[in-house]
């Protein structure tokens, strides 16, 4: 769970930091690359968190909320 959710959820983490970038006035293409650098950190750092943590419930709420929520927020800023 963790290693697909996690990916769902640093995808969703990239598109967003991505648009926030781009919004900020930086150019398109050095948001994106800058962004996809820190998705792996991010998808590292809940990797990481994700087999130290011991209770379950706390992995799936944050990893599948942190997803829905990541994703969704990117599919608004796209104009879907």
């Amino acid at each position: 769970m963790a290693l697909v959710v996690g990916y769902f959820l640093a995808a969703g983490s990239v598109a967003l930091l991505a648009a926030g970038f781009h919004t900020l006035g930086m150019a398109r293409s050095e948001a994106v690359v800058l962004s996809a650098m820190l998705g792996f950190l991010i998808y590292l750092a809940l990797l990481i968190w994700a087999f130290a943590e011991p209770r379950l419930w706390r992995i799936a709420l944050l990893l599948i909320g942190g997803a829905l929520v990541t994703q969704l927020a990117a599919l608004f800023m796209a104009g879907f």
